[in-house]
């Protein structure tokens, strides 16, 4: 069966609990836990990721106080974002691998707002890499668990 949501993982976003570092935002009606998001600056609300359009890298959205872990933070509601740590695994979105995808291969920001995908193993090591994913990822998988480099 496919991971969808966060969720079919468990109920938290940082694995590795040891020094996470949170920075306070507010809700979009858009984000979900679990996406690569900034914050924009006019209005201190969190916006995903994605490249060419928002390109304001903070961390990864944390789980909301009054949402549960697959709902988007209310519009205006406040929430946190998760600095990332290097060595350390969090639960992430990601886009559709369209294939089986083994571990430990890297994976860069996604055209689609606050995933990731999987990039050319060629790629390891170079700029825009942010992770690499920790387990397995199959055929339709939108998240999966993913080791910060």
């Amino acid at each position: 069966m496919a991971n969808t949501k966060i969720s079919d993982l468990g109920d938290e976003i940082a694995l590795s609990a040891k020094g996470q570092v949170r920075i306070a935002a507010l809700g979009n009606g858009i984000a979900k836990p679990g996406e690569r998001v900034g914050i924009t600056d006019a209005t201190g609300k969190v916006v995903g990721i994605d490249i060419g359009s928002s390109e304001m890298y903070l961390g990864i959205l944390d789980k909301g106080y009054k949402t549960d872990i697959d709902t988007a933070i209310l519009d205006g509601q406040p929430c946190s974002i998760i600095i990332p740590i290097v060595g350390q695994t969090y639960r992430q979105w990601c886009t559709d691998p369209t294939g089986a995808v083994v571990s430990g291969l890297p994976h860069i920001f996604s055209a689609t707002a606050g995933n990731i995908v999987g990039a050319a193993a060629t790629n390891m090591n170079t700029a825009g890499v942010k992770c690499i994913n920790k387990k397995a990822l199959a055929n339709t998988d939108r998240v999966g668990e993913f080791l910060e480099v």
